[in-house]
């Protein structure tokens, strides 16, 4: 393990090893063999290739030498074999090449502009073309002289571009995420032109892809389409899609742990119906943390991001386990709460809600008696859910940033006892909920916002607010903010006094405040120490202090005096705050469990 500078601070290990973005691809080695090629992605290391002997299941692992390359968010085998992907977030494209038996980085796709591949496809000459997030770019690349040319970006206000080429060798661009379109751009003459409906997200429904007969389709709940050039031409029927890939004498693949989130059980199915499963053992380095959470019995639990799985650390033995899926999610889980000895769980995508006894036998699943419990979306708008919160009403609070392209993050509540779920949109009109603290004095929920909206939707707010929910009444009674530039209440606690305290993000730094619940007034105003205050990085300690992390420090602040003492203070030590049981707080560092003992 790493050497920590502060001896107070120890590792616990790395609860997850796991990949993300996994694609399978048929290809041929540089005999001219065939073979399966798997890319894969990782938080702790670039992201990899694996080439596979379909026969045996052997493999060898290539990963990236580009810097910042973990997510291959975009892949493509071209017809000459080669693999190109698509690397985020360094924006690079990459390509393993059998012939040279070498997996090489060709450099930046759009520097500054292409961070995230969408898609990648080749046309008719070998050109590879490459759509990407934020500015919904589209850039192709000729093998031959191995020149990008930047086209620019396809639309104006969306950010996502996902490029297909026409049987004429137009590029099709299904553009994301608030009015989800398309727009065809001709490489001969360099115009663009939206065809086909322009959808609004959250209302319509739209796709593209490529049919069984080679040509380009839109499948839309407004209509379905072909494109042919730069028109959109009506259809009442659509063809089936392309088939997945095969090897060339049919073969197909997949892996049959994909539901679990663990990619290591490759199944290879013959055309003769036989199947052969192989185990691949290959080398990941670990999976970033997302979340920390003390639950009901006494361990430390925590969410993996991408893929989401549940870990478990018992404080008593030391012992560290991956407990694997707890969510239909697939993300990584924002928040957590404990109600009645159980945890409950909010994850991303879809603010999923997830329900786990840990006095009971570990079995995931959606029905009765399974245990994680996934208990569906908490509601039809909210996808990222920063803050959950148990206690008021005996119900399972959320608080979420809202789904791509949308606005308006709600205020969500679910009912353990009767299966009820109700949410309060448009609540923080085009801003979201975001943090929750619950003022038991008052009968009150404390609110933060974020001026954030979904996804590939820019802000329509400038300035986020603090409001007191009356959760019997179900309505606001007070709403407000400092008198400062605000983009987020990153953390609400409810301190030993009853005053709110709480961390604020905008302007030029980040704020530490207090606020009187009763006076309903912000009383002060505190600098913070080094770094960024972390999401969710308030706790109160058993000595009756408040304790805060920022991606710097720990530090702690007392309530009478509002003195601020830095506690523990190293470079990039803190991504994850976490709670503080017995002697110790607890916290991540990217993919690595940590504790130190501060009492």
């Amino acid at each position: 393990m790493a050497q920590t500078h502060d001896p107070r601070i120890r590792n616990l290990g790395v609860p997850v090893r796991s990949v993300n973005w996994v694609r399978l691809h048929a290809g041929r080695n540089r005999e001219g063999a065939p073979c399966i090629y798997a890319t894969m992605g990782q938080q702790a290391d670039n992201l990899f290739v694996l080439q596979i002997d379909a026969e045996t299941g052997g493999f060898r692992q290539f990963v990236s030498e580009a810097p910042d390359s973990n997510y291959p968010t975009a892949t493509c085998m071209s017809r000459a074999g080669r693999l190109y992907v698509g690397a985020s977030y360094s924006g690079h494209l990459l390509c393993f090449d059998p012939e040279k038996d070498l997996f090489e980085d060709l450099g930046a796709i759009h520097p500054e502009a292409a961070t995230f591949p969408c898609r990648i496809d080749e046309d008719a000459d070998g050109r590879i073309w490459i759509g990407s997030y934020g500015t919904a770019d589209l850039t192709s690349y000729d093998p031959g002289s191995g020149q990008f040319t930047r086209h620019g970006r396809m639309d104006e206000v969306d950010m996502y571009n996902y490029p297909w080429v026409n049987t004429d060798g137009t590029i099709a661009c299904l553009i994301r995420m608030t009015r989800p379109h398309v727009v065809v751009f001709d490489p001969k003459t360099g115009e663009k032109r939206s065809v086909g409906p322009v959808t609004t997200k959250g209302e319509d429904t739209i796709n593209l892809y490529r049919g069984s007969d080679g040509r380009l389709y839109i499948e839309s709940s407004l209509g379905n389409f072909r494109i042919e050039g730069t028109e959109a031409v009506p259809v009442e029927a659509l063809p089936d899609p392309l088939p997945e890939p095969a090897l060339s004498d049919g073969t197909t693949f997949a892996f049959a742990d994909a539901a679990e989130q663990l990619n290591r059980k490759l199944e290879i199915r013959k055309p003769d119906g036989a199947v052969r499963t192989f185990e691949l053992n290959y080398e990941a380095s670990g999976s970033e943390i997302f979340y920390v959470h003390a639950g009901p019995d006494g361990c430390i639990y925590g969410s993996s991001i991408l893929p989401l799985h549940l870990f478990r650390s018992d404080p008593k033995d030391g012992e560290l386990v991956d407990l694997g899926t707890c969510s239909a999610a697939a993300g990584e889980a924002y928040s957590m709460a404990n109600l009645d000895g159980k945890m409950y769980i909010s994850a991303y995508g879809g603010a999923t809600l997830s329900v786990y006894d840990p006095a009971q036998p570990y079995h995931f699943g959606d029905q009765p008696g399974d245990n994680p419990r996934d208990l569906g979306r908490i509601d039809d708008i909210s996808y990222r859910p920063r803050s959950t919160l148990s206690g008021p009403l005996g119900r399972v609070w959320t608080a979420s940033i809202p789904d791509y392209g949308m606005w308006g993050g709600p205020l969500s509540w679910y009912d353990p006892k009767s299966g009820e779920k109700h949410a309060y949109y448009r609540i923080a009109g085009d801003a979201s909920c975001y943090t929750l603290a619950w003022l038991k004095d008052e009968r009150l929920i404390a609110v933060g916002t974020t001026i954030q909206a979904g996804s590939g939707a820019q802000p329509k707010v400038e300035q986020a607010v603090l409001f007191l929910w009356d959760y019997e009444a179900e309505k606001k009674v007070w709403e407000g903010t400092p008198d400062r530039p605000v983009f987020a209440f990153t953390a609400l606690l409810t301190g030993p006094d009853g005053r709110l305290y709480g961390t604020i993000q905008g302007g030029d730094r980040p704020e530490l405040f207090v606020f009187d619940p009763k006076a309903r007034a912000f009383t002060h105003r505190l600098e913070l120490p080094s770094g960024d205050p972390l999401d969710l990085g308030l706790r109160n300690g058993p000595d009756g202090k408040i304790y805060g992390f920022t991606s710097f420090c720990l530090y702690r602040l007392d309530p009478a005096s509002l003195s601020v003492e830095e506690l523990l203070c190293e470079e990039h030590a803190f991504t994850v705050a976490g709670p503080i049981l017995g002697r110790e707080v607890y916290f991540a560092t990217g993919h690595r469990l940590r504790a130190a003992k501060i009492f």
